[in-house]
């Protein structure tokens, strides 16, 4: 405990060995696999699937910078290799009881639009396989979050019931872009979303900059300070009125569904403007929804924030206290070594909503049972 309070990341991340991809990817696909190219004495470099690399304005000064940022805070995970055991020694120290673990590599390998569907259904069941063996290391500490590819939408729900009937998951994760020019509500997508409410899995979505998907911004900087700072709340922003506007919440009023790393200060706004200009006015151009936005966000929806913000009591007062989750980004270098918990320990807020951040809403998001 951390203070008196029990703590379940709702997300924390692996930091994926590079020779994992084709260690445990189909053989038949392995000279396909993602592959890490490094030169001019670069400890770090960009990384290849079929030979394209995954990023797009990601010059080699950007790898290097976000290598010697994360060993300034990591160095001593990253020389244990982020291995299993160097995780939960890393948990130990921040105080979190309890991990779900995203990939890092894994947001850009199945983020290109027009990638072979076989090649990205291959590399996502690769990667479940590891994740699945990291976890076993200490599976009442250790959670995985299963990655699947909507390049095509039956073998994506071919992966989620692998990952879940076959390697135990309960959580899956999208990212919230469009891919092949289809958005996360697009009729295509029906059968994935019925999977996933049969299944009683939860479903994130995770953004990540600089990949080869349509992302908000990318058409327009160059910059990581200006597509960093769009993609990140402007997909997740979309992705929600993707589901609304596709029926999916409407259909499934069970589906469990988390908006993570783009803060919550968004949701009040956004709850807003959709309930009082979208909905009061045009309702008859989205037949499928039959509430109000809001009533399916407190319905259904969580959101990770930070105990920084200066939202926090504002979404506490218009959405309720259980919509929030506590996420501590681990081990990437957008936050220093457990500080995400050291935020939420001194926001502004009653000690109850920081319970209920810390365990009861990521607890009833995931469905653990402890």
């Amino acid at each position: 405990m951390r203070s008196g309070f029990r703590v379940i990341d709702a997300d924390g991340h692996v930091m994926e060995p590079d020779a994992m991809w084709v260690d445990y990817i189909d053989p038949r696909l392995r000279d396909r696999a993602p592959r890490r190219v490094t030169g001019n004495g670069r400890a770090w470099g960009q990384l290849q699937v079929d030979g394209v690399p995954i990023y797009r304005s990601y010059p080699d000064a950007l790898v290097e910078a976000f290598h010697d940022r994360t060993m300034a805070e990591y160095a001593e995970y990253a020389h244990d290799g982020f291995d299993p055991a160097s995780q939960v020694k890393a948990m130990d120290r921040q105080g979190i009881d309890l991990q779900f673990l995203y990939p890092s590599l894994g947001l850009g390998v199945v983020a290109i639009d027009g990638q072979d569907p076989e090649l990205a259904a291959a590399v996502a069941r690769a990667y479940n396989t590891w994740l699945a063996e990291f976890c076993a290391f200490d599976p009442d500490r250790l959670r995985g979050v299963a990655l699947v590819s909507l390049h095509d939408v039956d073998r994506a729900v071919t992966e989620l019931t692998h990952a879940v009937e076959n390697l135990g998951y309960t959580a899956v994760m999208l990212r919230p872009n469009p891919v092949n020019g289809r958005g996360v509500g697009h009729p295509d997508t029906a059968p994935f979303w019925r999977r996933c409410a049969e299944l009683d899995v939860s479903v994130s979505f995770h953004e990540g900059c600089h990949t080869k998907l349509p992302a908000a911004g990318a058409d327009r900087f160059t910059s990581h300070f200006a597509m960093h700072a769009a993609c990140h709340p402007m997909e997740q922003i979309m992705a929600f009125v993707g589901l609304l506007e596709g029926g999916v919440l409407e259909r499934h009023p069970t589906l469990r569904v988390a908006f993570l790393e783009s803060g919550c200060g968004w949701v009040p706004y956004f709850l807003w403007r959709l309930d009082e200009l979208e909905y009061r006015h045009w309702r008859f151009q989205v037949p499928e929804l039959r509430r109000p936005p809001s009533e399916y966000f407190r319905r259904q929806c969580w959101v990770s924030a930070e105990g920084c913000e200066p939202y926090l009591a504002r979404i506490v007062a218009d959405v309720g206290p259980s919509r929030l989750l506590f996420a501590s980004d681990y081990p990437h270098p957008d936050h220093a070594f457990g500080e995400e918990v050291e935020d939420v320990l001194s926001a502004p807020v009653p000690q109850a909503v920081k319970e209920a951040m810390f365990w009861d809403n990521p607890a009833a998001f995931y469905g653990v049972r402890l």
